[in-house]
C-alpha cells in the first residue's frame, strides 16, 4: 500500500499520539516494556535505512531524501546527506515574498539569520515567525535560530521637501 501525502502526515500524527500516550500509562513496567520496545523498533528501522542509504549512489540519496516524509526520516536517523545549512537555505528561499533572509552562520545546534522585511512593521515578525518556522522544518536538529535584522536603507524621497512648500522650487518670481 502507498499513501499519499495526506495520508502519510495523518499516519504520522496518529503514531505520535500513540507514542505520547505511552507515557500515560499507570504501570511503570508496562510503560517501560512498550518504550523500550518502540524505542528498538525504530532502532532497528533506521539501521535498515543508512544500509539502503549507504547502497545508494549520491543522486539517489537525494532524490530520496527530496521526499517530504522519508526526508524526515532521514533527518531523525541522522542519515540525510544534504547538511543542514544547504537544507536552510533552500528552506529560507521559499521565503522571498514575505522579505530576505540570508543565514549567516550554523553551529552545532544554532543557526544565525538575517532577515529584512517588506512593508509594514508586522511583517518584520510575521518573516521571523516563517523563518524559525522554516528553520524547524527543514533542520530540526537546529534547536536555536538568532535572528538578527539587516540595516534598513532609507531611500531617497522622491520629491525634494524644498518642492513641498509654496514656492520652495520657485525662485525670486511671483506667484502664479
Amino acid at each position: 500500500m502507498t499513501w499519499d501525502d495526506r495520508q502519510a502526515r495523518d499516519h504520522v500524527v496518529r503514531t505520535e499520539t500513540l507514542l505520547t500516550a505511552l507515557s500515560g500509562l499507570s504501570d511503570p513496567a508496562a510503560r517501560d516494556r512498550a518504550t523500550e520496545a518502540a524505542q528498538a523498533l525504530v532502532a532497528l528501522y533506521g539501521e535498515c535505512l543508512a544500509r539502503v542509504m549507504a547502497l545508494a549512489g549520491a543522486d539517489t540519496a537525494r532524490a530520496v531524501a527530496d521526499d517530504e516524509l522519508v526526508g524526515h526520516l532521514l533527518l531523525v536517523h541522522g542519515l540525510h546527506p544534504e547538511p543542514a545549512d544547504a537544507r536552510i537555505r533552500t528552506a529560507l528561499a521559499g521565503l522571498r515574498g514575505l522579505g530576505d533572509a540570508e543565514l549567516l552562520a550554523v553551529k552545532g545546534e544554532f543557526a544565525r539569520v538575517r532577515v529584512r522585511a517588506r512593508g509594514c512593521g508586522s511583517s518584520g515578525e510575521t518573516l521571523r515567525t516563517a523563518v524559525r518556522e522554516a528553520v524547524a522544518w527543514a533542520a530540526p536538529e537546529i534547536e536555536r535560530v538568532e535572528i538578527e535584522e539587516a540595516a534598513t536603507s532609507v531611500e531617497p524621497p522622491l520629491i525634494p521637501v524644498e518642492a513641498l512648500s509654496r514656492g520652495g522650487a520657485r525662485t525670486g518670481g511671483a506667484r502664479s
